[in-house]
């Protein structure tokens, strides 16, 4: 697709993602304009979208996109299957001035991504604009509840891990648990709060006197560096 009809190609795409028709007939990438970007993102019409940062780490941790994923360009054909399940998402491709993205867009291009759009000038068009950027990361958390069914009789253990968005533990911080009835229009119930150890991990143990079927919540608050989150989970407690 020439270059010099970009520009009207994705206001025709950003239209189309408006009204919720599939991009399928895009055979390439898309340069984009920082404020197109930030429309797209803002929006919330494409709600899978994907914000793709391929600058290095250092420079990602001085400042970034919220909610952007971190793959440096030059680890982008080794790690593409991270990537697998957006093939037909729309992806935002960002470096710091638009050299670094224009090869990853390639390289998704060539691996078949169908709705990648290049953000032209990159992080320093962004931040040019105004734009928000984020110095904090995801957190991500996952836990399970065993036994699940339980009887009100039975001791219950709470078992999670806290990790940010590499994927590495989130030590020394406290999450929160909460509960209600299910489909209970009643406030959550705040139970006790646990500390994560030196791997991210959480453990707490009890029993649940009245049998029921519950919700329980996880929930990490932040911190000035950590973006928070929480888990839910479904709990059957039998007589």
């Amino acid at each position: 697709m020439p270059r010099n009809t970009l520009a009207l190609f994705f206001a025709i795409a950003v239209t189309a993602c408006f009204l919720q028709i599939p991009f399928s007939q895009a055979t390439s990438y898309t340069d984009i304009t920082a404020k197109t970007a930030y429309e797209a993102i803002t929006s919330g019409v494409c709600p899978n979208i994907v914000i793709l940062d391929v600058r290095t780490r250092a420079e990602f941790d001085e400042g970034h996109i919220k909610k952007a994923l971190l793959i440096p360009h030059s680890e982008l054909e080794e790690r593409i299957d991270e990537l697998t399940e957006h093939k037909n998402h729309e992806i935002i491709v960002y470096c710091f001035c638009g050299m670094r993205s224009t090869m990853a867009s390639g390289i998704l291009d060539a691996h078949g991504f169908t709705k990648v759009y290049n953000m032209i000038d990159g992080f320093n068009a962004w931040t040019g604009q105004g734009y928000p950027i984020a110095t904090s990361y995801l957190t991500q958390m996952f836990f399970g509840i065993s036994p699940n069914p339980a009887r009100t009789t039975q001791d219950i253990t709470l078992k999670g891990i806290l990790t940010d968005q590499f994927s590495q533990p989130v030590a020394g911080q406290t999450v929160k648990l909460y509960y209600r009835e299910y489909c209970s229009e009643r406030a959550w119930q705040y139970a006790f709060a646990i500390n994560t150890n030196a791997y991210g991990a959480f453990f707490a143990t009890g029993k649940i006197r009245k049998s029921g079927i519950y919700e329980v919540a996880v929930y990490y608050p932040g911190s000035s560096y950590l973006e928070s989150s929480y888990q839910l989970a479904t709990l059957l407690v039998q007589p």
